[in-house]
Order: C-alpha cells, then sequence, then structure tokens
C-alpha cells in the first residue's frame, strides 16, 4: 500500500518536473524566435563611385546594429541569432583584404562560431575589388523561409520570410531601378514592402517593425556617412514607409544635409589629360585633406597638407573618386576621369 502511494507521488513529480521542462523549453524558443533578428537585407557597392552601402528591415526593435560599414573596400550583414563576436571577426577578415567568399567559409567553420553554432547564422558580403565581389551563407537552421540571392554587386539574405517572393522582389527592384547606388537599395527595401514580410509582423500589417540604409563614401567614417538613417518601431506604419519618406527630404535637401558642403569648389579639367595638370581650388575655406581612389576603393594618392588651390600632375589614364575634407570638417565626394 505505501509502496504504491510512494510510486504514485513518485510518477506525479516526475509528470510536474516534465511540464516545467516543456514550459522552460517553450519560452527559450519563444524568446530565441523573437531575438532571430534580423530578416532581409541587401549590401552593395558602385565600382564607379567607390560607395558601398547596406539596407535592411526586421520585425525587431533595432535593426542597423547587423551594419558592419568599411568606406572604400566593402560592407557586411550579420543576421540571424546575432552574436557580436561573430560580427567583429567578421569584419577583422574584411578589413585584412579577405574575400567575401573567404570570409563566408571562415564564418560557417564551427570552431570559428562564438557558439560554436554557425548554423543558425545568416552573413552577406561585397566588396569593391575587381568591380565587385559578393557572398553569403544562410545556415540550415536559420527559420524558414530562408535564402540569398547574389549579383557582382550585391548580396541579397533574409530569414523568417513570407516566402521567395521578398528576395526575389529585392532583386528585380534593385537591378530594374536607375540612380545612385542609394536610390537602388531603398528600391529594394521597397520591393521587400508586403505585409508580413518577415512572418512575425503578419498580424501587424505591416512589413516589418525596423529599417535602415548607410551608404558610406571612400574616406567617411562612422561619425560620417554619407547617408546614414534609421526608422525604428513605428507601428502601426510601416518603417519602410517612414525610411523612404527621410530618404526623399534628405535626397531633395540642402547639399550640407548630405554631408556635401556648401562652396565653390572647382575641380578642373575633367575629364582630364594624362599629360595635363588636375587644377583644385577649394573655394570658400580650405581642404585639409585630399585622397583619390581607384574605381575599387583602394587608396591611390592622398595629401593632408592644408590648401586653398593646387595642382596634380602624372595622374595615369582611368576612373578616380576624390575625397575632399574641409577645414570645416565637412566632406565632398565626386567622379574623376583621365583620359
Amino acid at each position: 500500500m505505501i509502496m504504491n502511494i510512494l510510486k504514485g507521488r513518485s510518477r506525479y513529480f516526475k509528470f510536474i518536473i516534465m511540464k516545467r521542462n516543456i514550459l522552460a523549453l517553450y519560452l527559450i524558443l519563444l524568446f530565441l524566435v523573437l531575438k532571430a533578428q534580423h530578416t532581409f537585407s541587401i549590401v552593395a557597392v558602385d565600382p564607379v563611385t567607390g560607395e558601398v552601402g547596406g539596407a535592411g528591415a526586421t520585425c525587431f526593435a533595432t535593426v542597423n546594429d547587423i551594419a558592419d560599414v568599411h568606406p572604400g573596400i566593402g560592407f557586411i550583414h550579420t543576421q540571424s541569432y546575432v552574436n557580436t563576436q561573430n560580427q567583429t571577426f567578421a569584419s577583422s577578415l574584411m578589413q585584412q583584404g579577405f574575400s567575401p567568399q573567404q570570409i563566408m567559409d571562415s564564418m560557417a567553420l564551427v570552431w570559428i562560431d562564438a557558439d560554436n553554432a554557425p548554423t543558425y547564422r545568416q552573413y552577406a558580403a561585397v566588396d569593391l575589388v575587381g568591380g565587385g565581389r559578393t557572398a553569403a551563407y544562410t545556415g540550415t537552421d536559420c527559420f524558414n523561409y530562408k535564402g540569398q540571392r547574389l549579383g557582382q554587386t550585391y548580396a541579397i539574405a533574409g530569414n523568417i520570410l513570407l516566402g521567395p517572393q521578398v528576395l526575389d522582389s529585392m532583386e528585380a527592384r534593385f537591378l530594374n531601378t536607375q540612380g545612385s547606388l542609394s536610390q537602388k537599395l531603398m528600391a529594394a527595401l521597397q520591393g521587400a514592402k508586403i505585409q508580413g514580410a518577415d512572418t512575425r509582423c503578419i498580424d501587424s500589417l505591416v512589413s516589418s517593425l525596423s529599417a535602415y540604409i548607410i551608404v558610406a563614401k571612400p574616406g567617411d567614417n562612422a561619425s560620417n556617412y554619407y547617408i546614414d538613417l534609421n526608422v525604428e518601431n513605428v507601428m502601426p506604419q510601416d518603417p519602410i514607409d517612414i525610411l523612404q519618406t527621410k530618404f526623399d527630404n534628405l535626397i531633395q535637401g540642402t547639399p550640407s544635409e548630405i554631408n556635401e558642403p556648401v562652396n565653390k569648389l572647382k575641380i578642373y579639367p575633367n575629364p582630364l589629360n594624362e599629360r595635363s595638370s588636375l587644377i583644385i581650388d577649394a573655394g570658400i575655406g580650405k581642404i585639409n585633406k585630399m585622397s583619390l581612389f581607384n574605381p575599387y576603393g583602394q587608396l591611390v594618392w592622398r595629401s593632408e597638407k592644408s590648401f586653398s588651390t593646387r595642382s596634380i600632375n602624372n595622374l595615369e589614364k582611368g576612373i578616380y573618386i576624390y575625397s575632399l575634407i574641409y577645414d570645416s570638417d565637412q566632406s565632398l565626394n565626386g567622379k574623376l576621369i583621365v583620359n
């Protein structure tokens, strides 16, 4: 009799413990799903201007933390169960000159991943070398729908998506939009503005909760990106719409709003004959630093001597991106052609 009572209590306690374990597991899984940011994004470069950029959105409070910007070099997105140690390591690889594919191959290794769990991660990378190189990695344990789309100058990646149409639409908008890199990135985001694009937002009747875009020119730094816009948790509105409005206002605003000084800069002749001298007239103010980059984002010439007017000789044929830093800390970038 006593033994039967003890056995019954034992089974009861085991049942209670099992229920608690199941509840704990459910809560952990729910937390992970909520933290499994981020959803859809794109990184891209413009080999002609030397610009690098990224844009993305998620049904999560923040999104721009996925961005790893390397002005004049490339751009990386780290998403899905983001671990900042992984992000830092991937960043160091790009800074050392590793290709996007080499970075992806490294991040997919179990012993490289900070949690030994690379199958839960998603990455996308692009650089300016050779007119553009791209790669992406989508772990098998990322939430469906998951996938990636690659071109020579862009990499698109997403997880927890409504379906492949989200990535397909982003790619089509990016490729079919005429204009600057920033305009193409915004168009790609608009391609993903589908109700429930991130399935966690489907009941909220929006694509996502947060959206961002960053575009950097050669010579930019983290406090001075050419374009740096972020929209967070603007329910019930769609953040991509709010981001588009901010973007339109920025582009249509005064030059100073997009980090271009109001002055009377003259760089001539442009195009330039390789046997001629290039004249730089700063106009209002002085130029403290001038850099020239090739179309791959590589530095080919730099002067850190302050000047109002100067000339440059013996430039080889090609396309260059110039970056000027004024004594007012404003920057100006543009294209120079030497025939």
